[in-house]
């Protein structure tokens, strides 16, 4: 179970993700069940080493707040509260969308947690 914060109508969680040894506490990242994809920053991902090399893809995700290039990146851990998973492929970007956010958590990561999503309590459970 982890609860959820309401920030200016948005739903925000805190996660951290392991990567090579190295652990990033993500504090502002937001549950978007509209994004396919999760997105983590750019800026905060080198912070772990998370870094573009010469054979990862770039590519154009596109969405309701705009499009962005991205590259994917799978890491070691992902952790919501006490939902996790392994070797997970994140996209790494930069996350310009007028407003603070560290990353979204899409539907592919609330899938494989198999979350549920409890409105009236602001929290995440996992059917697991």
């Amino acid at each position: 179970m982890k609860k959820l914060r309401l920030d200016n109508d948005l739903l925000l969680v805190d996660m951290e993700i392991r990567f090579k040894r190295e652990s990033l506490q993500l504090q502002r990242v937001l549950v978007d069940t509209g994004s396919g994809s999760t997105v983590i920053s750019t800026d905060l991902a080198e912070t772990i080493g998370i870094v573009p090399e010469e054979n990862d893809m770039i590519y154009r995700i596109s969405g309701v707040g705009g499009s962005e290039f991205v590259y994917s990146k799978t890491v070691d851990l992902v952790k919501v509260g006490d939902m996790h998973t392994t070797d997970f492929a994140l996209e790494i970007g930069a996350m310009n969308y007028g407003f603070d956010l560290d990353g979204i958590i899409g539907l592919d990561l609330l899938r494989k947690l198999k979350v549920i999503i409890n409105l009236d309590e602001l929290k995440l459970d996992s059917n697991r």
